[in-house]
């Protein structure tokens, strides 16, 4: 048997009905939470007020009792109890003597068992003690009383009964008996169910009332809705000619007035699309033919990037063979110029020893040439694995390595907090080492060199330089010194190849340094910029990136970049 998937419908509820569900369940919870709060305080209010009111009567009795207690006067006590019995809430009254014994004794409500005084409390050492009370039910009629106790305050001096009336309080002041006293609570309870209805027919009326504005409500906001929502439906099947009519002058009409206007546009609208409709077939017609064109022109200008790519790497290669063959025959040249010195150096005159130092300087200079365009030559054929490099450290071993040169020329170098990036360290090794090398050499006469090393984080960097938590930013290295500096001019010439500013006999070099280090920068995917003025010295801005981007796709991407920029600058 196959098994049937039952999509339940869901119920649908409208507006209407929500709006007086959520009206209506707002009146009632509102209604009775307003009255619960008011017949809860109101009750206790009464309760306090009868316990109060009790406590009163007793402390009044107690105060005017003194006397008749301590002389055990009962027509006084007849009196005074007496006089109680008018108030209602009073069901019975007793009078104690300090070891609460009954003295006089009398019960106002029929079948009322007078229980016995509250028992007080040892432990408390205050005096006068306070006054009493505590509730109780009558086993006999089953209502409920409260049982209050007052304790009679006198004065004792040793002295007649007759004498107590004058005197004064120089006496002793000790409890000579209590007052005992039972308030009825049916009353209260009368009273709290008088209070009780009166406050349920105020909130049913209130209800009341609220639903029957509810309903009003109802039918003057949601009845424009729904014409408003059947429209709706029609027009989203696309039928504009009919129009919302609203009678009502608020925003429901303004509502109206706008979609009113809506649907006109909409028409509008139809009118202008269908008119256009033959203009956008046209219009799609000739994109389509921009978009073949477009991508023959890209499918060819990936291939003249493939080919620029491969020509250059045949360059590269080209460029490598080439000094390897040289160096052989250089050697050579060294090596019979050296053994011609050695053994015919006796029978060569002045001009022929110049004649062999000269080739001898020529070979060195030549040699020097050759390593350099080899090591030019290797920066994009090594394709060594990124790594992290304390660039700190690298300056460190740099410095140690040019120790005699800076000695000789008494230079000083300062290095500030240098990142640890992602990079090749041979590579970086090289850029420092052609930096500051050559800000040792193009110094001013008799002034020693000044050279100094500082990095800034770009982007999202953080400022702390040790850390290697940077997120895809980039470092900002300068490289300053107060040498001889050049014109501003000169600013990208000086990174061409076999590009001097200067005669060889001034300042040595092949000049390959500089365009070795823009070269070892742009594999890095970073830039170097020089800034300079004659006699001022020079700054050199490097920029690379702390983290490199990952991938085989990503690595030819840079290369063509690189090949594309090295056409543009030559």
């Amino acid at each position: 048997m196959s098994t049937t998937q039952v999509t339940k419908k869901k119920r649908r509820v409208s507006i209407v009905m929500k709006f007086n569900l959520l009206t209506i369940f707002i009146i009632l919870v509102t209604s009775a939470g307003i009255s619960y709060f008011i017949i809860r305080n109101t009750t206790s209010h009464i309760y306090r007020s009868l316990v109060n009111h009790g406590l009163i009567i007793a402390s009044m009795v107690s105060q005017t009792s003194e006397y008749s207690i301590y002389t055990g006067d009962r027509e006084s006590m007849r009196q005074t109890i007496e006089s109680l019995e008018v108030d209602e809430d009073i069901a019975y009254v007793c009078f104690l003597d300090k070891r609460k014994r009954q003295l006089m004794c009398k019960s106002f409500k029929s079948g009322l068992i007078i229980p016995p005084a509250p028992a007080t409390n040892m432990a408390n050492s205050s005096f006068p003690p306070p006054l009493l009370h505590e509730e109780f039910i009558n086993t006999e009629d089953g209502n409920r009383y409260i049982s209050v106790l007052s304790p009679v305050i006198g004065l004792i001096n040793n002295k007649s009964a007759d004498d107590l009336l004058t005197t004064g309080k120089n006496g002793n002041q000790e409890i000579i008996g209590y007052v005992h006293l039972g308030l009825s609570l049916q009353n209260l309870y009368k009273r709290i169910r008088q209070f009780q209805i009166s406050t349920s027919a105020f909130t049913l009326l209130f209800i009341f009332v609220g639903i029957m504005l509810t309903l009003f409500l109802t039918k003057r906001i949601t009845a424009p809705i729904e014409r408003l929502s059947l429209i709706t439906k029609k027009v989203s099947d696309g039928v504009f000619e009919h129009v919302v009519h609203v009678h009502t002058n608020d925003e429901i009409s303004d509502l109206a007035t706008v979609f009113n206007n809506m649907i006109s546009r909409l028409r509008a609208y139809r009118c202008a699309i269908e008119s256009h409709n033959k203009e956008l077939m046209d219009t799609n017609e000739k994109l389509l033919q921009e978009i073949a064109t477009r991508k023959q022109i890209e499918k060819a200008l990936e291939e003249k990037t493939r080919e620029i790519i491969r020509s250059n790497k045949d360059l590269e290669q080209f460029a490598y063979i080439v000094s390897h063959d040289l160096q052989e025959p250089l050697r050579k040249v060294m090596v019979f110029s050296d053994r011609l010195v050695m053994k015919h150096g006796e029978v060569l005159n002045n001009e022929g020893r110049d004649y062999i130092e000269r080739m001898r300087n020529a070979s060195r200079r030549m040699q020097t040439l050759i390593t350099d365009l080899l090591a030019y030559s290797r920066v994009a054929t090594q394709n060594s694995l990124f790594t992290p490099v304390d660039l700190a450290k690298i300056v460190q071993d740099v410095i140690n390595d040019l120790e005699i040169q800076i000695e000789r020329t008494k230079g000083c170098i300062n290095v500030g907090n240098l990142p640890v990036i992602n990079a090749d360290a041979v590579q970086m090794r090289q850029l420092f080492q052609n930096l500051i090398g050559n800000a040792l050499k193009y110094h001013l006469k008799d002034v020693p060199p000044h050279i100094e090393i500082q990095a800034q984080c770009l982007g999202s960097l953080k400022q702390d330089h040790t850390q290697t938590s940077h997120h895809n930013g980039f470092c900002e290295i300068t490289v300053a010194d107060n040498g001889i500096g050049f014109d501003e001019k000169y600013a990208e010439y000086i990174f061409g190849i076999f590009q001097r500013l200067h005669r060889r006999d001034e300042y040595e070099g092949t000049g390959i340094g500089l365009s070795l280090c823009r070269k070892i920068v742009e594999r890095h995917g970073g830039t170097i910029t020089a800034t300079s003025a004659p006699g001022k010295g020079a700054k050199f801005v490097i920029v690379l990136p702390v983290d490199q981007i990952k991938g085989k796709e990503d690595e030819k991407h840079q290369e063509a970049i690189y090949y594309l920029n090295s056409g543009r600058r030559s």
